[in-house]
């Protein structure tokens, strides 16, 4: 499954040399993985109340900058899964304007329960596997 969503850049988005500042791109990356669940019939509330879940907490994230994104432009942010671990799963991004390959990120993200205070990382639920299969892209 991919997701596409639209981001419009904003004036507080870019930096002193008019382009977009660099965190505004993890930014997007945490908003393209929600809508990417909402889209799937998994957000995070079903995560919590119906899987048990406390979320998918994110322990790495990795980014390569292409081409300037300036205030004013519209991006394009196309997510998906692009494989699970026994424990975890990676979430591509690309960021492009007008078709125009701006920036290429990825998210690695556990699956996680609470437990005696704890977070504890656990595989993923069937219905979570199901919902967010792997898809095959040059992203």
């Amino acid at each position: 499954m991919k997701n596409d969503i639209e981001i419009p850049v904003e004036w507080g988005d870019t930096a002193q040399a008019a382009i977009v500042f660099y965190p505004n791109y993890f930014r997007w990356f945490d908003i393209g993985t929600r809508h990417l669940l909402d889209a799937a019939g998994v957000p995070y509330g079903f995560l919590r109340k119906e899987l048990g879940l406390l979320g998918l907490p994110l322990v790495e994230a990795g980014s390569r900058f292409l081409s300037p994104i300036r205030f004013g432009d519209t991006v394009t942010l196309a997510s998906h899964v692009a494989f699970w671990r026994r424990k975890t799963l990676r979430v591509d991004h690309l960021v492009s304007v007008d078709g125009r390959r701006c920036a290429e990120g990825h998210e690695i993200r556990v699956v996680a329960k609470g437990r005696d205070g704890q977070i504890q990382a656990i595989p993923p639920p069937k219905r979570l596997l199901k919902a967010l299969p792997v898809h095959n892209s040059e992203a």
